[in-house]
């Protein structure tokens, strides 16, 4: 009888000391975790929803799809980023996120070799304008600028090409 009060009480507290636990993202974690590859801007996005029907990828065709999948990032624990864009073309620059409001912010300048136009410039004013983030190592990251209506979407899987 004292065995199963005493399993009955560790069944009954166990749950708040799990309540309790800090839920704060680990950034490193998420961001720090390889090479991401772009897998398009998202429009109608509903930010807070984890089931989001109504989102819709900007891109369709084959053609735009292979430049854009073409689009990798790869942050660094010292806060810095490097990737490289369609045709070759390099990018690099400073970035934080914060866990608390996931927040996300490129810091300065992003340096890019060369003149950079059409779907890489996009990127590149995508990336500056993102203010948040949501997702995880295993599965995607998404970056949103402040309206949180539309979306970049990252994978650690290269699609096509």
């Amino acid at each position: 009888m004292k065995r199963l009060i005493r399993l009955l009480f560790i069944l009954l507290t166990a749950p708040l000391f799990l309540c309790s636990c800090n839920q704060d993202d680990d950034i490193n974690e998420i961001f720090v975790s390889g090479v991401w590859y772009f897998n398009n801007y998202w429009t109608n996005v509903d930010w807070d929803s984890d089931n989001d029907r109504s989102a819709r990828p900007v891109y369709h065709l084959p053609d735009d799809l292979n430049v854009i999948w073409s689009f990798q990032i790869a942050f660094e624990a010292d806060g810095t980023f490097s990737g490289t864009l369609h045709g070759g073309a390099s990018f690099s620059g400073r970035w934080e996120a914060n866990p608390k409001g996931r927040t996300f912010a490129v810091i300065g300048p992003i340096n890019t070799s060369g003149n950079i136009s059409g779907k890489n410039k996009e990127f590149i004013t995508m990336l500056k304008n993102a203010q948040f983030y949501k997702g995880d190592s295993k599965n995607m990251l998404q970056l949103a600028p402040e309206s949180k209506t539309n979306c970049m979407q990252f994978s650690h899987r290269q699609l096509g090409l």
